[in-house]
């Protein structure tokens, strides 16, 4: 009566095995970049890497990042501020800004929503390879000097770059650190095995002619979500797609300071999964998936059938085991503090959390940021 269980088990576990070994295998095969800084001088416009921020009420968030920004080793760069119809003080503290900067320009999105926002500095940018943020992010001091120069030996149309959460004191962002890193370590590891699946625009370059080449695929009807559907535009197109491991190019952003706002943005996040049509990124949702729901529901089927408590027992242990390998890899490329408490914690509630937001994003209203 329990081999069905079993047999379901065992092949789900075997799959996401197979899945978090890929994904270090294509994290081991990336190699670190370590630029040798020299002084970048770009003889034209068109040569200039073009800066894309697109701000809706980040006021409070700003000032870090044109500090940042102010502080980087290379200064020969356009930067494209992109204010989507904000109602705080975020036009007053862009137009302060401009005053620190040789080459930068203040738009206004003709629509509201930041694909509309980022597509309207895109098209604004005069430079060929254009490098994306958020008001809400601190680039490192070498972050658009590294994405130069590796831009200038790889050639890529779309580079995804690291980003990762500012260090937060309470158990809640501590365990947020550790669900972020693995997911963008997730998606590194992917791409470096020739799956590329997932990108961030808190992090991500990409050259203008590929966004163009990619433009009817973007989605007009999604509110956001352009990021990953230009890596799977250009990817179904074959062209090339490359990983920056470099703590030099780090990007570090804000996390959720309530539940309610992480299950939102997570909901966001998935509401657009609907639209993939990447095989790579639908094989491995479903992976993913099913891994986090057999729990749940091998958890309710034991209170019926108590043997399936020791099958729910096993399965739990050999993905936190899986997990924990994973994380420890990853580790010091993130400077993560990985504490046994926090880690039980993330493998009992991200299974729920998983499909929570899986049936949430069903019914999520896609016209917010």
């Amino acid at each position: 009566m329990f081999d069905l269980p079993v047999i379901i088990s065992v092949f789900i576990l075997i799959a996401y095995l197979a899945l978090i070994v890929a994904f270090v295998r294509g994290w081991a095969k990336t190699p670190f970049f370590d630029a040798e800084f020299t002084s970048i001088q770009h003889q034209s416009e068109r040569e200039k890497p073009s800066v894309v921020v697109c701000c809706r009420n980040e006021a409070h968030h700003l000032p870090a990042l044109i500090e940042a920004l102010r502080s980087q080793h290379c200064q020969s760069f356009e930067l494209i501020w992109v204010n989507d119809h904000s109602t705080d003080q975020t036009q007053q503290v862009l137009e302060d800004s401009l005053i620190y900067f040789t080459d930068a320009q203040i738009i206004q999105s003709p629509l509201p929503g930041k694909k509309h926002a980022q597509r309207a500095g895109i098209l604004a940018a005069k430079g060929e390879f254009i490098i994306t943020t958020d008001a809400d992010c601190v680039p490192s001091s070498t972050w658009i000097e590294t994405m130069v120069n590796f831009q200038s030996q790889q050639q890529a149309d779309l580079i995804i770059a690291p980003v990762k959460f500012y260090r937060g004191k309470s158990l809640f962002t501590q365990i947020q650190q550790l669900e972020f890193a693995t997911l963008v370590g997730s998606g590194m590891g992917a791409a470096g095995s020739g799956m590329s699946i997932f990108c961030n625009a808190a992090n991500m370059g990409f050259t203008k002619q590929a966004w163009i080449d990619s433009a009817d695929d973007l989605h007009e009807e999604e509110i956001s979500g352009d990021d990953v559907f230009l890596l799977h535009s250009i990817k179904q197109r074959k062209g090339k797609v490359a990983v920056l491991k470099s703590m030099q190019a780090m990007v570090i952003t804000g996390y959720q300071k309530t539940l309610k706002s992480f299950f939102r943005q997570r909901v966001r996040w998935t509401s657009k999964s609907p639209k993939y049509k990447d095989v790579d990124t639908i094989v491995i949702g479903l992976i993913v998936a099913a891994i986090n729901l057999l729990m749940p529901v091998l958890a309710v089927s034991a209170v019926f059938y108590l043997q399936l408590w020791l099958l729910l027992g096993v399965v739990f242990l050999l993905k936190l085991l899986i997990d924990v390998l994973f994380l420890m890899i990853i580790r010091p490329f993130f400077q993560l503090r990985i504490r046994a408490l926090h880690v039980l914690l993330l493998s009992l509630f991200y299974p729920v959390y998983v499909v929570g937001v899986g049936v949430f994003s069903i019914f999520q209203n896609r016209r917010k940021w």
